[in-house]
């Protein structure tokens, strides 16, 4: 293949022609043409494009690294092989051969993880572009009824007019994505797909430390090698089996840095391939906040930081970072008229290593551990789905770990979106829990901030530390217009008894919730001289516990703007009421929270020029002492195709007059309080350098530093009074300032020098250190970032695939 479509066989096929504007303006014919040739052979279909352009010098291509975003002209082929109106392959090229390919799910959601083994080839021509695709069918998933008919669509994106056009018409303001398309008719493989695909890989790394004649247990240099495997099998046509066999992540850019002063874990998100790819069908999410969802399965859980710890301070501790997978196994696709998913991964038992005098001994930290997932949706033309979701996890505990952690938790929900017409839309889910263990183990679950049953103020739960389980439930329902082209809403109601728990393989901030919320978008698509569209919506929101004291109220008003001339805008006011806070004193009586008022707003330049701007920022006040300042502008260069550079800041100046310190036993429990002044300045650095589609380098590097100082000590007194009577002076003896400074990098030359094989090097360095020096000084707190004791790791990563 060469892209060009000269060959005979090109021309013996019918031309597909007529594409549609689906933005900006939705259903009229599209500015330049295109056409659509699609032939097949025993193993593999064709689809060639040719992109009609009568000033060629305007088509737009950046070269990158495989599957990054980039503002070029793009040809997108997306096929519903399954022809089930719900689920579709993506693969997409632009003028200078870069590839792009999903997996879309539930009818328009997004798998941006699934990667394919297929071929493209595009040319840029006197007359335009053009593109030849060949995909395999072994990359594609066909239903066991297959009549040779598949769902089709083409999508060609031309960027000097910022247009986006397709065959058929898939209207934005029509409900759904993949229930629009067209038919390919007569699309029949000439013999069975090759089934098994095999990636066996081998990596090699050096470790160093800083040297240290503190901690024994650890290497100036620390070599290592190791061997995996991934594999992936058609257990039937619609169904996929994948495995991987000791895994490796060491190519996965870094978490960015945090200071987490709140009383809840952080959420970070998935970043490692195979647990990227195809956990789509795995979600059964309880809470979204702007797009991000959590739920009954977060992945993160597997391979998850030790939860274990050596609890003696003149102690010499080496302890690992990570628990290792052993293994992961997942089976996704379809069965008749359900979707369906499973998974199973092991973790190996970890432990530290432990110097205390003379003695030397290992104590486990992380025991041996089992995660399985279950999930199922029976699925109806009419895109309604009702579906059931298991989660279990079990682990082998001994006596370090028996007091620490469950042996066992269980997780399990009903959910459903039944489709009430083609624009409204009824949804819902119940869930359960079960979690047991040891008394100890029990206790500290109820004692952690997601639950404070010792709350002394609490009516409405108890605390037992007899108990060996600990039992909830959860529910949601929510109504919705989700199509339309002026006016979509939505309204939910939720819960979450105060022993609901599924934080062994899900995630969720806190239970004990009773929560409800409304949003009303009103929406203007159609451009105009000044606007291509411009959306506005209002929002509401309450919550309480399950003793009816109020935990958050408030409303937001937003609107953005997408400029005819592709710069963006938006902006938007939050009002917060007063609120209880049944957390406040982590795990002591709760308290009054002031309301706040807050704005943010946004702004995005042009992203098909040279360099490129973006700003967001936010400033917010409770009018009592408190107030946030964050600011966060980046810029993006791009001198040649090739190569992006894009330099961002993130500064935030938070002053907290209620900040929590710590409580302090005498003769009585003080519960502390300071008032926190804390700079945090994050810096991040990317490159993007793009040798050819296959040959890629990124640097990703992030400075990062955080010093907060505490004044105004006081005690809670009465968490309710008024603001002036909440609290009382006190003489607190101890220092909370802190000063934390880091620094991460995360670099990788790619090449994948065959179809689904690749070669990966990699150098990766981290950087920390904590004081309690509290004084900010920009200049001082930058350089001893690079003065911290540094840790590398060198990698060489080399994974190649064959298809049996």
């Amino acid at each position: 293949m060469d892209g060009r479509l000269d060959d005979a066989v090109w021309q013996k096929a019918l031309p597909l022609s007529g594409f549609k504007q689906r933005d900006p303006q939705e259903g009229a014919d599209a500015t330049v043409q295109t056409e659509v040739r699609v032939v097949f052979d025993a193993s593999a279909m064709y689809v060639g494009v040719r992109a009609i352009d009568p000033d060629p010098s305007k088509i737009v291509g950046h070269l990158t690294r495989r599957d990054s975003r980039s503002p070029s002209d793009w040809i997108r082929v997306v096929i519903d092989s399954f022809h089930d109106k719900r689920t579709a392959y993506e693969f997409a090229v632009n003028p200078v051969g870069v590839k792009q390919d999903k997996y879309y799910f539930n009818d328009g959601d997004e798998d941006e993880g699934w990667d394919a083994v297929w071929d493209v080839a595009a040319a840029v021509t006197a007359g335009g572009w053009e593109a030849e695709f060949r995909i395999p069918f072994s990359q594609l998933r066909f239903s066991p009824m297959h009549d040779g008919r598949v769902g089709f669509a083409v999508f060609r994106q031309v960027q000097h007019l910022n247009e986006l056009s397709a065959w058929p018409l898939v209207a934005r303001s029509r409900a759904g994505f993949v229930s629009q398309f067209g038919e390919l008719t007569n699309l029949r493989p000439g013999r069975s797909p090759r089934r098994l695909e095999i990636q066996p890989y081998v990596v090699a790394d050096l470790t160093t430390n800083p040297s240290t004649a503190v901690n024994t247990f650890v290497d100036r240099r620390d070599p290592n090698a190791a061997l995996g495997l991934d594999v992936k099998y058609a257990l039937s046509p619609g169904l996929t089996l994948t495995a991987t066999v000791n895994p490796d992540f060491g190519q996965v850019e870094a978490d960015p840095a945090v200071v987490n002063l709140s009383a809840f874990e952080t959420f970070f998100p998935e970043r490692r391939p195979f647990f990227l790819e195809g956990t789509g069908t795995l979600r059964f999410d309880l809470d979204c906040n702007d797009g991000e969802c959590t739920g009954l399965f977060y992945t993160r859980r597997i391979g998850r930081v030790p939860q274990g710890y050596v609890d003696n301070d003149a102690a010499t501790v080496s302890a690992p970072a990570q628990s290792t997978i052993l293994g992961a196994t997942k089976v996704t696709g379809r069965i008749g008229a359900f979707s369906v998913g499973a998974m199973n991964a092991l973790t190996q038992r970890e432990e530290a290593s432990v110097a205390l005098g003379d003695q030397r001994f290992n104590q486990t930290v992380e025991p041996f551990t089992s995660y399985s997932v279950l999930r199922a949706n029976r699925e109806f033309a009419n895109q309604s789905k009702v579906g059931v979701m298991l989660t279990a996890t079990n682990r082998n505990l001994d006596e370090a770990m028996r007091p620490l952690v469950a042996g066992s938790a269980y997780t399990g929900g009903v959910d459903f979106d039944w489709r009430l017409s083609r624009r409204y839309r009824l949804s819902g889910y119940l869930a359960g829990s079960r979690v047991q263990g040891d008394a100890a183990a029990i206790a500290g679950l109820q004692q952690s901030n997601r639950h404070s049953f010792q709350r002394p103020d609490a009516a409405h739960v108890e605390f037992d530390d007899t108990r060996t389980s600990l039992r909830g439930h959860a529910g949601q329902l929510g109504f919705s217009k989700h199509g339309g082209e002026r006016v979509r809403f939505q309204t939910n109601w939720e819960y979450k008894s105060p022993g609901f728990e599924i934080n062994d393989l899900g995630f969720m901030s806190r239970a004990d919730e009773i929560s409800q919320s409304n949003w009303v978008q009103v929406r203007f698509d159609r451009p105009n001289r000044v606007k291509r569209n411009f959306r506005i919506n209002f929002n509401q929101w309450s919550g309480y516990n399950f003793d009816g004291d109020r935990l958050f109220s408030g409303g937001n008003i937003n609107a953005h703007v997408w400029f005819a001339n592709n710069w963006r805008l938006g902006s938007g006011l939050n009002v917060n009421g007063a609120s209880f806070d049944d957390r406040l004193t982590r795990g002591g009586p709760g308290g009054m929270r002031n309301g706040r008022i807050g704005n943010w707003h946004y702004l995005d330049t042009d992203d098909r020029k040279p360099v490129v701007f973006n700003w967001n920022a936010f400033v917010g006040t409770d009018r009592q002492g408190s107030r946030d300042l964050e600011a966060s502008p980046r810029i993006t260069f791009r001198p040649t195709s090739a190569l992006t550079v894009s330099p961002g800041l993130s500064y935030r100046k938070n002053r907290n007059a209620q900040q929590w310190v710590e409580a302090v036993d005498t003769t009585r429990t003080h519960y502390v309080f300071g008032r926190i002044d804390q700079t945090t300045l994050g810096m991040t650095m990317r490159v993007n350098y793009t040798m050819s589609p296959r040959l890629s380098l990124q640097v990703y590097a992030e400075p990062f530093t955080s010093s907060g100082r505490y004044t105004s000590f006081k005690e809670l007194a009465s968490g309710r009074a008024p603001y002036d009577q909440r609290f009382a002076a006190f003489a607190y003896g101890g220092n909370p300032d802190f000063r934390y400074t880091s620094f991460r990098t995360t670099n990788v030359l790619r090449w994948e020098y065959r179809p689904g094989s690749t070669l990966y090097v990699v150098w990766q360095q981290g950087r920390e250190r904590s004081d309690e020096r509290s004084d900010y000084s920009l200049g001082r707190n930058v350089g001893d970032i690079f003065s911290a004791p540094g840790r590398n790791v060198f990698l060489v990563k080399v994974a190649h695939w064959w298809n049996m």
